[in-house]
C-alpha cells in the first residue's frame, strides 16, 4: 500500500485534500454552520491574502478611473478654448463691422457737400499704403481707372477736403493730399462768400495763405471751402482759420488754416468721378452759384 501512495503523490494530494474539504463541510453543517478552530484560520488566511489583491485592485480601478476624467477634462477645457476664441474672433469682426460702418456714415456726410452736383458721381475707397512721413502727405487708394478714376480727381472724407489724384493705375491710384506744399486750392469763406483766397500745403499738417483782397475782414474761426474755381467742386470744407497776419512785404494779409480732414488717420475715403459725358470743366461750372466770381 506504502507503495502504491509513493507512486502516485498528486492523487494522494488531490484525495486527501478532498477528504480534509469534506470532514470541514460535514462539521460546519453539524455545527449550523459556524465555523470550526480550522476554518476560522483558514478564512482569516483567505481573508489576509485577499486584502492587499482587493486594496491593489482598488487602486488600479481608482488611477484608471482619474485617467479617464482628467481625459475628459482636458477634452471639456480644448472646448471651452475653442469656444472663447471663437467668441474673441467674432467680437473684432463685429468691431471692425461698426468702425467701418462710422467710417462709412463720415462719408456719407462729407457726400452731403456736394450732393447737389449732379454731374459727378462717387465711389468708397480704401487708404492701402503711405508715404514715409507721420502725415498722409501722398497716400495710395484701391480704387483705378477700373473704377473711373482719373487723375486730378477730387478725394474727400467725412470731415473735408482731402486731395486729388496725382497718379492712376488699374485697380489703384495715389493722391496728394491738400496739405503736401505742392497742392494748392482757392478758398471761400463760409461766412462771408466774397472773401476769396488761396491756400497751400505746409508739410507739417496744416494749411497756410493769405487773401486777394488784403481788407477783407476774416475773424479766426472762419471756416474756409472750396471756391470751385479750379479742379476742386465749389462747397467742400478746406478748414478753420487758426491764425491771421499781415504781411509787409508783400502788403498781404496771410492765414493759417487747421484743414477739418485728421491727415494723420484716413481709412476710408470718397472718390468723385464724372458722370459719362460730363467733363471737370462743366462739373465745377455748374458748382459755382449764379452770378457769382468765377476768376481769381
Amino acid at each position: 500500500m506504502r507503495g502504491f501512495f509513493q507512486e502516485h503523490t498528486r492523487l494522494t494530494i488531490v484525495l486527501s485534500t478532498v477528504l480534509v474539504l469534506l470532514i470541514l463541510m460535514v462539521a460546519s453543517y453539524a455545527r449550523h454552520g459556524s465555523n470550526s478552530l480550522l476554518g476560522n484560520a483558514i478564512e482569516k488566511g483567505l481573508v489576509f491574502l485577499q486584502e492587499p489583491v482587493s486594496q491593489a485592485g482598488d487602486g488600479l480601478a481608482n488611477t484608471l478611473r482619474g485617467v479617464f476624467q482628467f481625459r475628459s477634462i482636458l477634452a471639456e477645457n480644448q472646448e471651452l478654448l475653442e469656444e472663447n476664441e471663437a467668441l474673441q474672433r467674432e467680437l473684432v469682426l463685429q468691431s471692425l463691422k461698426a468702425e467701418e460702418l462710422s467710417e462709412l456714415q463720415a462719408l456719407s456726410e462729407g457726400l452731403s457737400y456736394v450732393s447737389r452736383l449732379e454731374s459727378y458721381d462717387y465711389l468708397a475707397a480704401d487708404v492701402v499704403a503711405m508715404d514715409a512721413s507721420d502725415w498722409f502727405s501722398v497716400f495710395t487708394i484701391n480704387a483705378g481707372t477700373d473704377r473711373g478714376v482719373k487723375e486730378d480727381s477730387t478725394v474727400i472724407n467725412g470731415d473735408g477736403l482731402v486731395g486729388r489724384v496725382l497718379s492712376v493705375g488699374t485697380d489703384w491710384a495715389k493722391v496728394i493730399s491738400i496739405i503736401d506744399e505742392s497742392n494748392n486750392i482757392s478758398f471761400k469763406v463760409y461766412r462771408d462768400m466774397s472773401i476769396l483766397g488761396i491756400l497751400s500745403g505746409t508739410g507739417a499738417g496744416m494749411l497756410e495763405g493769405y487773401l486777394l483782397d488784403p481788407d477783407a475782414s476774416i475773424i479766426e474761426g472762419d471756416v474756409l471751402i472750396t471756391s470751385g474755381m479750379e479742379i476742386y467742386p465749389e462747397g467742400v470744407v478746406i478748414g478753420t482759420v487758426t491764425s491771421i497776419t499781415w504781411d509787409n512785404d508783400a502788403l498781404l494779409k496771410r492765414v493759417e488754416v487747421e484743414p477739418g480732414v485728421f491727415f494723420r488717420n484716413i481709412q476710408k475715403v470718397a472718390v468723385l468721378t464724372e458722370k459719362s459725358g460730363v467733363s471737370v470743366e462743366e462739373a465745377a461750372g455748374e458748382s459755382r452759384e449764379p452770378g457769382g466770381e468765377d476768376e481769381i
